[in-house]
């Protein structure tokens, strides 16, 4: 089962029977209605770029691209039994893991995104405190949080000369050097941030309090406020935004939690007037990352149903929804994989996915490990 937002750190996998297997196969979708019938098609393939170089107990929360030869991963790993955080630095050809001695030590990294190889944010926690830290093409630096802090699950998001950081109460923007903050009503809880320019940006999660029925939270900027636009009477859980232009956004969602019954996959599409749901045959995963190339293209991962099997991905392109299964790991026998974020690597046409797998290591045991992954085009 899963809720949406939960702590992934230091999770040991279980064992598990059940195996969920998916055909690669293609589907249209037209106006968001249900597909009419299947077609074979030939996918891009995902290709391990990174996977158990940090200790066992790691994770990979995010991942900001800002072109080929410059992206960011970043997560956690156990040191001698103690969370350490880790920025991972993509340089075009390998990933290395990045020092920061002017920013203290924390946990965690969770969060990370960048406007350019040298303004990149990063957002991180443990049992001390929060830190966010700013890269500027030579060193990362500590910046100043606002009062409104995140309690270790803030997202974060940046353009040029602003950077927003979504705390369990508000929704928090830095520009000049000065915070402002917009409040969050009690029980409303942002799974994701992105924005686009200064002016255009959307924050979405779900509201949930005892006693009240839960809806979803779209929430959208146009440079002054922030006005909500979420569907009457809808009730997902909304997991992960993307910003493809001003007039298309997409965001995946779960159904709400039932006990004894397994949540479904929903995606929908923003056309600059109503949301629509465009799902088609998405399934077989709880959808918690979303992305695309600008060009029409939507890729969506996340933590696929069951322990067993791949990662799993979906495409979206010319209309019709395509699935793919990741590169296993070689080493060992593997499972429980499960894609936390992706990104583009700029105007390649090729994409990154992070996340973590299990790696089986007794009869009922295995470790959890970092994951990195890449898209052939």
């Amino acid at each position: 089962m899963k809720t949406g937002m939960y702590l992934k750190v230091a999770i040991v996998a279980a064992l598990a029977a059940a195996t969920v297997t998916i055909a690669p196969a293609a589907v249209s979708v037209a106006d968001g209605a249900a597909p009419a019938a299947w077609a074979r098609g030939q996918a891009p393939a995902w290709h391990t770029s990174l996977a158990g170089t940090l200790t066992d107990n790691s994770a990979l929360f995010d991942i900001a691209s800002v072109g080929p030869d410059a992206a960011w991963a970043v997560g956690t790993q156990y040191v001698d039994g103690v969370g350490q955080g880790v920025i991972l630095r993509w340089n075009g050809r390998t990933w290395q893991q990045q020092s920061t001695p002017a920013v203290p030590d924390t946990g965690v990294w969770h969060a990370v995104d960048g406007v350019s190889a040298h303004d990149v944010w990063a957002y991180g926690w443990d049992q001390e405190g929060e830190t966010l830290g700013h890269y500027d093409g030579k060193r990362w630096t500590q910046t100043p949080l606002p009062e409104e802090k995140g309690y270790g699950f803030a997202k974060l998001a940046a353009v040029p000369g602003k950077a927003w950081l979504v705390s369990d109460t508000a929704i928090n923007s830095y520009a000049h050097g000065v915070w402002q903050s917009t409040p969050l009503p009690s029980g409303v809880r942002i799974s994701a941030i992105e924005a686009r320019t200064a002016q255009d940006a959307w924050a979405v999660g779900q509201f949930a309090y005892a006693g009240q029925p839960g809806r979803s939270v779209l929430l959208h900027w146009d440079g002054r406020s922030w006005t909500e636009t979420a569907p009457a009477g809808s009730n997902l859980g909304i997991t992960a935004v993307y910003q493809e232009s001003a007039r298309s956004v997409w965001v995946t969602a779960l159904t709400p939690y039932v006990e004894d019954e397994q949540q479904q996959t929903k995606v929908l599409h923003w056309n600059g007037r109503t949301w629509r749901d465009v799902t088609g045959p998405v399934d077989g995963l709880w959808a918690g990352a979303i992305t695309g190339d600008g060009k029409g293209t939507v890729w969506v991962s996340g933590d696929r149903y069951g322990y067993e099997g791949t990662a799993l991905y979906w495409r979206l392109r010319h209309g019709i929804w395509t699935s793919v299964e990741g590169d296993a790991v070689p080493g060992g026998q593997t499972q429980a994989y499960d894609i936390e974020a992706l990104a583009p690597t700029g105007r390649t046409g090729q994409f990154w996915s992070v996340g973590t797998y299990g790696l089986i290591t007794g009869e009922s045991t295995s470790a959890q490990y970092e994951l990195i992954q890449r898209s052939t085009r």
